[in-house]
């Protein structure tokens, strides 16, 4: 599947090909992750939007082991790049901040009877 935009740096098309085989592209998207403090340098990533599988995983682990949870959306939820994010404090906070971003939460409108 072809995308109709120029990719970013460290993008491949057969990276996004991959990831479109089994996430529909309403589900993925690029990233920017700042390298350093300033920003002046940023890692492109592909993530996706948690699904609900893998949400109750990280529910279940936040209060108890918030580590293990922010694993299991990075291990779910980024789909390159996944051993320099994971080897990087930085990269791996800012890979969660844009997973936990994409987190979908509506919010119901209530009415009385």
């Amino acid at each position: 599947m072809k995308t109709a935009t120029t990719l970013p740096v460290g993008i491949t098309q057969e990276m996004v090909d991959k990831v479109l085989s089994y996430k529909s592209k309403s589900e993925v998207r690029f990233a920017d992750l700042p390298k350093d403090d300033n920003g002046d340098e940023v890692l492109t990533v592909i993530v996706s939007v948690p699904s609900r599988t893998s949400m109750n995983e990280f529910e279940k682990w936040v209060d108890k082991n918030p580590g293990k949870a922010k694993e299991i959306l990075i291990n779910s939820h980024l789909h390159s790049h996944k051993d320099e994010v994971k080897a990087d404090d930085g990269l791996f906070a800012g890979a969660f901040d844009a997973i936990a971003q994409l987190i979908p939460v509506r919010k119901a409108v209530l009415k009385n009877l």
